[in-house]
């Protein structure tokens, strides 16, 4: 295990070198701000929506005061060679809990086709909208990020002799579960590959994968399960673990794996574009295609629409989710294990599941254990049903985006709610320049909740910025 980690950090550290080494014939520009909200409200949450897909920066908790600070160097598409920091520091005070923490650090840098990176770094994966989604079934917005080590493609990249009609995408990382866990020394292993079809044409096609593993660490109730080369071996290619392996590791494969595919339709046109998307999740074998696999009621379904030259809604999405068939309540059928009663983002040996510092690395509609009354860390509510709105769009000097949604809730399949919990959520957020101090941007809103799954909460959303960049 040591020796595949050295391997890692050599190619990082190799890549990093090279950008920096490269990128001094040119100025660079770093950009920076300074950010507080405070969110007066009532109920007994902030409102659902004022909080997730936002990297834990809020509390969940009502009438809170947030600011944090951020500075980053982006890399430059134009040039092959360059390097890129990033640093946020976020600070929550509320009633009932204060607290200080990292929300990015980072450094990166890319060499021709391929790019690197090392610490904490805020990502999204998936083919889902990365601006309005409500998170994709594998990685969303919601979690602050995890420190890794990554290496991948620097985006979609030409297969050679196409023409640029066929391009891949792909990455591999591996990471460390820092927060407190039941199962401690967690690490992460995240690999990623995507094709797309079309090029120049109006019509696109993608398609890809995406694969997380929990691994590895020390349990009270299932011993320890060391980091080794043969165990990595094992979660890279989902197989079972050995005789030293806990019994469920055993009969199932090593770690708690999650897939999802991914399917995508882009239509580009003079005057719209639109995506269509799709993403299925798994956790259980066998792998089989979208329209195979058990569970194939489950997943993601959104479509995409910009409009560019129609300032008041420019940009909006629709999308629907279900995590309710969950492969069925069957697990095994004359002794021979099909899989059922999935559990999304949970797992015995890894109790806290798919989360990080409580909150759903996932789609968060999946509910964070934060939220759990009786002290739990595990996703108890991933039996749901979503129906989701988010827009953007401008009126004069003042830009918004409006979300609504409405979910229904079931529980787990371990312990089903006695009765459904609703739950309709919604938000709007305006932000405004203020012309008399320069790059100052004053940000209003309301954000508000109706239903038995969170209950029924309101804020006000109040915020100021002061944003803009230096080269040197």
């Amino acid at each position: 295990m040591m020796y595949m980690k050295s391997n890692y950090i050599l190619i990082v550290f190799f890549l990093l070198g090279t950008a920096l080494l490269q990128a001094q014939t040119h100025s660079d520009t770093i950009e920076y701000s300074l950010n507080t909200r405070i969110s007066p409200g009532s109920g007994s949450y902030a409102p659902f929506l004022s909080t997730v897909n936002q990297y834990d920066r809020y509390d969940i908790k009502p009438n809170s005061l947030t600011a944090w600070g951020m500075l980053h160097k982006r890399m430059d598409d134009s040039t092959s060679y360059d390097y890129g920091f990033g640093t946020e520091l976020d600070a929550n005070i509320s009633k009932l809990r204060n607290r200080f923490f990292p929300g990015e650090l980072y450094l990166e840098g890319k060499a021709h086709a391929f790019k690197a990176f090392v610490g904490m770094k805020r990502e999204v994966f998936g083919n889902q909208d990365q601006e309005l989604s409500s998170g994709g079934m594998i990685w969303s917005q919601n979690s602050r990020p995890m420190p890794k080590i990554a290496f991948e493609s620097n985006g979609y990249i030409d297969v050679p002799f196409t023409k640029g009609y066929v391009e891949v995408n792909g990455g591999i990382s591996h990471g460390w579960f820092t927060d407190k866990t039941v199962t401690t020394h967690t690490l992460l292993h995240h690999k990623y590959a995507y094709i797309r079809v079309g090029g120049n044409f109006p019509i696109n096609i993608n398609y890809g994968i995406q694969h997380v593993c929990q691994w590895a660490g020390n349990s009270a109730i299932y011993g320890s399960s060391p980091a080794t080369l043969a165990n990595f071996k094992r979660i890279f290619f989902g197989k079972s673990g050995d005789s030293s392996s806990a019994s469920t590791e055993r009969l199932n494969a090593l770690g708690n794996h999650i897939i999802s595919k991914n399917l995508g339709l882009d239509i580009n046109l003079k005057s719209v574009n639109i995506s269509f998307y799709w993403q299925n999740i798994y956790e259980d074998g066998p792998i089989l295609g979208m329209y195979e696999a058990y569970n194939k009621e489950d997943g993601l379904w959104g479509a995409s629409v910009r409009i560019p030259k129609f300032k008041a809604l420019s940009h909006f999405v629709l999308e629907y989710m279900s995590t309710t068939d969950q492969s069925g309540p069957w697990h095994d059928m004359d002794g021979v294990i099909y899989g059922g009663a999935d559990n999304y983002y949970t797992n015995s040996v890894y109790p806290n599941g798919w989360s990080f510092y409580g909150m759903t690395i996932g789609n968060p509609w999946l509910t964070s254990p934060k939220y759990n009354a009786n002290g739990s860390v595990t996703v108890s509510n991933n039996k749901v049903r979503l129906y989701y709105f988010s827009g953007v769009g401008s009126f004069y000097d003042v830009t918004y985006k409006a979300t609504i949604a409405c979910s229904k809730n079931w529980g787990s399949p371990g312990v089903v709610y006695a009765t459904r919990k609703d739950q309709l959520s919604y938000q709007l957020e305006t932000a405004t320049p203020i012309h008399c101090v320069k790059n100052t941007n004053l940000t209003l809103g309301f954000s508000g909740d109706r239903g038995t799954m969170y209950g029924t909460n309101f804020a006000l959303l109040l915020g100021l910025s002061i944003s803009g960049n230096f080269s040197y």
